[in-house]
Formats: C-alpha cells, sequence, structure tokens
C-alpha cells in the first residue's frame, strides 16, 4: 500500500521537475494534453474515460507557479476528488459541447506556453517532457515492486491453474481478471499455444485450444507504472529443441541484463545481445523481433536502437530477446549503486537457470514442465 505522504512527496518532486523544464525552455507555462503525462503528473491518476486514447476528457496548465485542472462541468468533481485530491489544482470548467482550448485562451493570451501535443499557437516540448518520466522517484519504484509481485505471482499461478483443452482466451481471460481484481490492467497479455508460439512473435489470443506448450508475455500496468515479463508451460516432458532454445534466449537475456548499468547506453547493451545472438549461432535473430527498451509510463518507452540513451539510476528496462519457440522478458530496475536487480520473479518450487555472466550471478525461469 502506497502511504498518502509518499504520493504527495512524488507530486511534489513531478511539480520541480516540470517548473525546471518551464524555466529551461524560457516558456511562462506548459499544458499536459496527452494521457500519460497527465497521470505521471499527478501520481497515478487518469483523465481517461476511454482508456486507449491519447487524450483524456481534461488537462493540466502549470502557470506562474500554479495549477490549473480543464475538464468539462459533468467530470470536474469525479476528477477533483477521486483522480487528483490534494493536489491543490485549481478547477476551471467547460460545457462539454464547447472548446476547451477557447476557454484556456483567456488565461494564456499573450503568453509563451509550451504543450506536450503540438497545438496551434503553443511550442512543442512533448520530447523533453518525455524524458521526465524515464527515471523513477522514490514512490514509483514502491509502486513498481508492488504491480512486479501481483503480476508475477498471479502469471506463476497461472501457469498451474490451466490445463490442455482450454482455449487462449479463456486463459487470457483467467488472468486478465485475477489482475483486474487488484486494480491491474494488462495493455499487452499475448497467449500462445503449441505451433502458434513456433509461428509468431506476438501470439495475440485466438479461440485455439492447448494441447501441451503455452507462452504468456504479459504488460501489467496500474498507477501509470508499467511492468513487463514472459513466462512459459509445458505438459509432458519438454522436447530438447526448446529447452536447449530456452537456455540460450535467456543467455542472451543474461547478457544484456549484465550490460544494462549505470553510464552504459542502450544501443550498447543492444550490441551485446548481437554478440551473444552470434556467438550461439543465430546472427540474425534479433532482426525478427524487438529487444525491448526502457519501461516506465508505457510498455516500452522506446526501444533500442529507436533512442540511445544512457542508462541511469532509477530506471526500468524490460529487455525480450526470442528464439523460435521461446522468449525472456524480465523487469529490471537500476538500483543506487547503478546495478540492474531483477523486479519480476517467480515461486521457489519454479524450475531455474543459473549463469555467471561478467562476475555477476544472473537467474531465469526455465520452462515450467508439468
Amino acid at each position: 500500500m502506497i502511504s498518502a505522504q509518499a504520493v504527495m512527496s512524488e507530486v511534489q518532486e513531478k511539480e520541480q521537475k516540470i517548473f525546471k523544464l518551464i524555466n529551461d525552455q524560457g516558456l511562462d507555462g506548459l499544458g499536459l494534453f496527452r494521457a500519460v503525462n497527465f497521470t505521471w503528473f499527478t501520481a497515478g491518476g487518469t483523465n481517461r474515460v476511454a482508456f486507449g486514447t491519447e487524450r483524456g476528457c481534461a488537462f493540466i496548465l502549470i502557470l506562474e507557479g500554479k495549477k490549473y485542472m480543464y475538464a468539462p462541468v459533468n467530470e470536474i468533481e469525479r476528477i477533483m476528488t477521486e483522480q487528483v485530491p490534494d493536489q491543490d489544482f485549481i478547477p476551471v470548467t467547460f460545457e462539454w459541447y464547447e472548446n476547451p482550448l477557447s476557454i484556456m485562451e483567456r488565461t494564456i493570451k499573450g503568453k509563451k506556453i509550451g504543450s506536450d501535443l503540438a497545438m496551434a499557437g503553443m511550442e512543442f516540448v512533448g520530447n523533453e517532457v518525455d524524458v521526465l518520466r524515464f527515471t523513477l522517484t522514490p514512490a514509483e519504484i514502491l509502486k513498481a515492486r508492488e504491480v512486479a509481485d501481483i503480476c508475477s505471482r498471479e502469471l506463476a499461478r497461472l501457469c498451474v491453474d490451466i490445463h490442455p483443452g482450454m482455449t487462449e482466451q479463456e486463459m487470457q481471460g483467467m488472468l486478465s481478471g485475477r489482475l483486474l481484481a487488484q486494480g491491474i490492467r494488462t495493455p499487452v497479455l499475448l497467449v500462445g499455444t503449441d505451433e502458434r508460439i513456433l509461428q509468431h512473435r506476438h501470439p495475440v489470443v485466438t479461440e485455439k485450444k492447448l494441447e501441451k506448450h503455452a507462452l504468456f508475455a504479459i504488460v501489467g500496468e496500474k498507477w501509470g507504472i508499467h511492468i513487463t515479463l514472459t513466462r512459459s508451460v509445458y505438459f509432458g516432458k519438454l522436447p530438447e529443441v526448446f529447452r536447449e532454445r530456452h537456455e540460450l534466449v535467456c543467455r542472451v537475456d543474461g547478457a544484456m541484463e549484465a550490460a544494462t548499468v549505470a553510464g552504459q547506453t542502450t544501443n550498447a547493451v543492444l550490441e551485446r545481445a548481437k554478440e551473444r545472438y552470434a556467438r550461439f549461432g543465430y546472427p540474425d535473430e534479433w532482426k525478427r523481433h524487438h529487444q525491448g527498451g526502457l519501461i516506465a509510463y508505457a510498455p516500452r518507452e522506446f526501444k533500442a536502437p529507436d533512442r540511445n540513451e544512457v542508462i541511469a539510476v532509477n530506471q526500468m528496462y524490460g529487455w525480450n530477446p526470442t528464439l523460435q519457440g521461446t522468449k525472456s522478458e524480465e523487469t529490471l530496475l537500476i538500483n543506487s549503486e547503478g546495478l540492474p536487480v531483477v523486479l519480476t520473479s517467480v515461486p521457489a518450487w519454479w524450475p531455474k537457470l543459473e549463469m555467471e555472466i561478467q562476475g555477476r550471478r544472473i537467474t531465469r525461469p526455465a520452462i515450467l514442465e508439468t
């Protein structure tokens, strides 16, 4: 449970980051219109009614040290009391059929305002705002640990509760329901069975029934914080080809973990993966699926090599190397010493693969045989 004091500390830290951004960019104020930035700035609140949209029903203006909440008349009370309680927002309302930007213009006329979206009359600073989300506050780290614990526990429980004959949709629904009951949405919940695991790197669910082999790849989200992990289960004796491939892909993942240290670049981690793939006889495997990147307020804030960022303390990374039929994926947090720690986990009874890379002892879940 995250304390109210921790939330307020998080809010204050983010206010200071935004005030600094406004000053550094020579702005008078800043509008936050994107839902992801609303959630980040309010320490987990949401302006969405329909999830999956880039913008919600409300937006934020930070101007001259004050915070304004713009929302329709029929939404403002709910947002102020449930989404941003005690956060000192000044409410500004408009009718649902009115143009909210026209209402906002009364306040910002003649001022230099930045925006996280390309908006007429405002300076786009979306990229600069994005970077603020990359490094987590202490409260966000507590949230990440809680989401990781719940997702890890429920996915392991699912793997022992399912049975051959269940459809991919049934298994997806079972896990989704268990996570939703604890406040966790799953923007990504992939379920592949049997030959579909070999055919598709992103097995979006179908009505196919499980025979022997199931792979689950999920991203869980609560308070805006995203956590990613993949697990596999096999009913019967695991064919040696899958055992060998899974060990190799875990070694690629282990090498990526060992390289994910503060001061290193994300592209250097990708290069480490390429080198390991080639060493194991799969030089082009990295091309067949993205290898992951930084994770925070999106399933991936960016993927390597789309951006080449310097890894920093209190950032999270989700690398996800694959070989045909198998995948290794955990969520890493860069600790105060600049080293990666794995937030996601499996129970003590789950079989594991252990390896030593660059003097680091690294563990990855094996494929569960049942």
